[in-house]
């Protein structure tokens, strides 16, 4: 379910890069109710996860509040979390959950969330590693309004999760303007769990630092350094590491006022328990095991992950590093496994000393296997990634599935529609036939591991919206349908004709960006003003996305006038 857009004027708003990022309801918090003692609580969490982005290294935000709404009463809401949380780089969010807290709120039926975040906040790192710097970049709010798509129905003593998803691949999240300026709108929907807390239970978190406030005999207190106190239960299954000794270590060890970083899982009943704990009478060393994999060295046993705020780590692979997939397949062991590793693999590094510069992998958990780009060699039993570096071709899954992202419930296990989608697309609708490397579909895949053919497969393939160039409306919208034509980067001149879907809930979503006496305005055009707005001359860019008929549907319209 896409957010409430309202129109800002921009040049009113504080400058810098806005992600919004949900945090999750916190402990310490207040309602605007006053409820007293007597009032029926339940526990709810708010989880944070990230749709695919292969734009994108680094989008850290500070989350200021997060608030319930009754659904009886949009008036009546819930703060849960006030105050400011630690940076979420929201890109490293594509495989495992942000859990901030957990809140004891109201008992309840609650349908929407509001976000607020710091405005001044917001780092932004492009994938070639390039920062984009906040006064180009103007934000449309600081804070919005999530509908759930499911209610929330907090009950007395019992426990809830809600799961939001960050769309940093919608290419709306940033609109460049013709003067260059970067516009943010916020692109945020909530995933509901089929599983219910069982499904949350499977869910792994990202870890959480912060010090220790108390010890008991089966459980330990984290102060994390988002403020809010998280009991934390161990089993014995948890794994301890005391860095100041760098040897493995125990609950013994812990104690008030240590610095530590902790593995989470939650359990269906909202419980809390520790996987693995790192701790230290000093600060632990800004860093964080999930990463993002930037390059492989295979000659020198090297691998270079993201670190939590996106910046290149660099990690050693020894002779006797463990690799394996999904926590149960063993991968192999030491360089050689390298070999099946590339940019955009989200992995789990434990290493042997968090202290050690640089650091030696103890083991590499792959959490996720994915490839993605311009596709290429579509056939009915593989297609190809095109890559700078060399290209990869994947065989089919034998559960392959198909969709557009942002609509994973419309999917198709048709490999001869994926083929036929893939083909119709990148050739020139100017009767020429030729291919335009701007018109290539581009797809994202989650691999799997095929034991008998040693090479990954593709699982799925999700088509993302092929942004094109700055152009103009060259054929006004009528009949569903409308003419763009843009210069491609080859300089060639390319006219396409792009299908706008009317049906409610698969529309596309069409902006207008404004400018007037130096304030800057942004809009969403409702289908009942197509006509009027996307005609031709207007400046505009487009990007779309491939069907099986071979034909281009708009993914994402933006018009600007005043420019």
């Amino acid at each position: 379910m896409r957010p409430v857009l309202r129109a800002y004027p921009l040049l009113a708003l504080p400058l810098g890069l806005t992600a919004l990022a949900l945090g999750l309801a916190c402990g310490g918090g207040s309602s605007s109710s006053t409820a007293g003692s007597a009032t029926p609580m339940g526990t709810a969490a708010v989880i944070l996860t990230d749709a695919p982005s292969d734009q994108w290294s680094a989008v850290e935000v500070v989350v200021t509040q997060v608030a319930f709404l009754n659904k009886a009463d949009h008036t009546r809401e819930v703060v849960a979390f006030q105050g400011a949380s630690a940076k979420i780089n929201l890109v490293d969010l594509d495989s495992v959950g942000e859990l901030l807290a957990s809140a004891q709120i109201p008992a309840g039926t609650y349908d929407a969330l509001r976000i607020t975040i710091d405005p001044t906040s917001v780092n932004l790192v492009k994938a070639d590693g390039t920062a984009v710097p906040s006064s180009q970049v103007k934000v449309a709010g600081g804070s919005v309004l999530v509908n759930l798509s499911s209610d929330l129905v907090v009950t007395a003593n019992g426990s809830n999760a809600v799961q939001l998803d960050f769309d940093l691949s919608h290419p709306l999240f940033l609109v460049q303007l013709p003067d260059g300026t970067w516009v943010m709108n916020l692109q945020v929907r909530h995933r509901p769990n089929v599983n219910g807390m069982t499904g949350v239970a499977q869910l792994m978190f990202r870890h959480r630092k912060g010090t220790i406030a108390s010890v008991g005999t089966s459980s330990f207190v984290l102060h994390s350094d988002a403020g809010n106190d998280l009991t934390v239960n161990v089993g014995t299954g948890a794994w301890f590491f005391d860095a100041d000794t760098k040897t493995v270590g125990s609950l013994a060890g812990l104690a008030a006022g240590k610095y530590a970083l902790v593995s989470l899982r939650m359990q269906p009943d909202g419980s809390l328990w520790a996987v693995r704990v790192w701790y230290s009478v000093n600060p632990l060393q800004s860093w964080a095991p999930e990463g993002h994999v930037y390059g492989v060295d295979q000659a020198n046993g090297l691998m270079v992950v993201s670190s939590g705020n996106g910046t290149p780590r660099t990690i050693a692979i020894d002779p006797d590093t463990a690799f394996t997939y999904h926590m149960a397949q063993s991968f192999g062991t030491g360089s050689a496994a390298l070999a099946n590793l590339w940019t955009g693999f989200k992995v789990q590094v434990q290493v042997k000393d968090p202290l050690a510069t640089p650091m030696h992998a103890q083991s590499v958990n792959i959490q996720r296997a994915v490839d993605g780009g311009r596709i290429s060699a579509a056939s009915t039993s593989s297609f190809t990634y095109q890559h700078a570096s060399g290209d990869r071709t994947h065989a089919y899954d034998s559960a392959f599935a198909w969709w557009y992202v942002g609509f994973p419930g419309m999917t198709s296990s048709s490999v001869s529609a994926f083929s036929s989608a893939c083909s119709g697309m990148g050739m020139g609708m100017m009767g020429t036939g030729a291919a335009s490397p701007d018109l290539m579909p581009r797809g994202l895949s989650d691999l799997v591991w095929n034991t008998g053919t040693s090479a990954w497969d593709a699982n799925n393939a999700i088509f993302m919206p092929v942004a094109l160039p700055q152009g103009t409306i060259s054929t006004s919208y009528n009949g569903g349908q409308l003419g763009f034509t843009f210069v491609d980067s080859t300089a060639a001149t390319q006219t396409v004709t792009v299908t706008l879907n009317t049906t409610v809930g698969a529309q596309p979503l069409v902006l207008e960006v404004s400018r007037q006496s130096g304030a800057i305005t942004v809009t969403p055009v409702d289908a009942t003003a197509w006509a009027t707005k996307l005609v031709t001359a207007t400046q505009a860019r487009v990007a779309v996305v491939p069907k099986p008929d071979g034909t281009y549907a708009a993914y994402a319209v933006v018009v600007f006038t005043g420019f």
